[in-house]
């Protein structure tokens, strides 16, 4: 591996692992809260929300796995927005690639879910769910929807430098948009006439292509294409955005 790039990993994981002690630092549990999280909320919703399920049985299951990929996205999203604000000084002396800054904070999300994912192993063991190969999508599926965050993150991260309002306008707009992917309720519950709306949203299909692996052991082949479209589309669009602004963003820090 280039010299080059095997420092550019270094820095990204030491400030992951900056992010990471910062998020936990007065924390008694620490990191283990990221394993308690998802469970403990599976347990609320599972009483608030599994008479909507066709299998109340399997609801835990649904609810966990769409819930730590959508928990990915508004990890990365969320935090990744300050990013550049965050790091200023660097930002503007460093000669590293400045996406580092962004790509940090992706990466701290990713490392999350993969914490997350031992709750998930956790409630697949305790409703003796058998995995096939089909597992194997899980983990495609996880590195398509980082990709498509990470797209969404730059986005964001370029925006918030000259309009710090984002960040509050995306706040309230993901609590509202965890509604409208079906990570509580399953689809089938859902009015006709926002099925195949819903179906288009790669915020559905992520999880949803998640769920098919863990719970019935498929895969749709056109949510597999939607998967690839979206991740890398909005990564290029992403760093597009930032490539454009990237002086600006200088001048303006």
């Amino acid at each position: 591996m280039n010299y080059g790039i095997r420092q550019y990993i270094f820095v990204i994981r030491q400030l992951t692992a900056r992010e990471i002690t910062r998020k936990y630092a007065r924390s008694f549990l620490g990191i283990i809260w990221s394993v308690l999280n998802p469970l403990l909320f599976m347990i609320v919703m599972s009483i608030v929300f599994s008479g909507f399920s066709t299998n109340r049985t399997m609801y835990p299951v649904y609810y966990v796995t769409g819930f730590t990929l959508w928990s990915m996205f508004n990890t990365a999203t969320t935090t990744s927005m300050t990013a550049f604000e965050d790091n200023k000084n660097l930002f503007q002396k460093t000669k590293l690639p400045r996406e580092i800054f962004v790509l940090s904070r992706d990466y701290t999300a990713l490392v999350n879910l993969g914490f997350s994912c031992i709750a998930l192993l956790i409630v697949l063991a305790v409703f003796r769910v058998r995995l096939n190969w089909t597992v194997i999508i899980f983990v495609v599926d996880v590195f398509f929807e980082m990709l498509f965050s990470i797209g969404v993150s730059f986005i964001l991260a370029t925006i918030y430098v000259f309009y710090k309002d984002i960040k509050f306008l995306w706040r309230n707009f993901i609590v509202l948009l965890v509604h409208m992917v079906a990570v509580y309720i399953p689809i089938e519950r859902y009015p006709e006439s926002l099925h195949e709306i819903t179906r288009l949203n790669p915020l559905y299909f992520y999880p949803n292509i998640a769920r098919r692996c863990v719970l019935e052991g498929s895969v749709d082949v056109q949510e597999l294409k939607l998967m690839v479209i979206w991740g890398v589309g909005m990564l290029l669009v992403g760093l597009l955005v930032f490539k454009y602004k990237e002086n600006d963003i200088v001048k303006k820090l």
